[in-house]
């Protein structure tokens, strides 16, 4: 729904006085995407990760290899754990228990600075 040239002029007033007022909660805000290039690929790679340790523990199983069966069965178990320690880095701020996506510096909810 698009907003009408008032509605439009009176959200410019309203965000040039929040910036004006607090310049640094602008920052903080600009930093938290959690959506974008960086997840998208970060959930194909998860994706292709899962699909392949399935088709190797597939192959495994069905040519009677027990190496390539082994392989698949621990990429089974390894890729999703890389990709909730991924995400825990990322995003999960242990002050406000993850309830805020966390920046590289600091929580923009309780304002710590995230753990390195």
């Amino acid at each position: 729904m698009k907003l009408s040239d008032d509605e439009q002029r009176k959200l410019g007033e309203l965000e040039r006085a929040l910036q004006a007022e607090d310049p640094g909660l602008d920052r903080r805000l600009a930093r938290m995407q959690p959506d974008g290039p960086p997840s998208l690929l970060a959930v194909l790679v998860l994706a292709t990760g899962v699909a392949l340790a399935v088709a190797l523990v597939t192959l495994g199983d069905l040519l009677a290899v027990p190496a390539c069966l082994v392989a698949g069965l621990i990429l089974t178990g390894t890729v999703p754990a890389l990709a909730v320690v991924w995400w825990a880095r990322r995003y999960y701020c242990r002050y406000c228990a993850g309830k805020w996506p966390a920046p590289a510096r600091s929580c923009p909810r309780c304002a710590r600075p995230t753990p390195a």
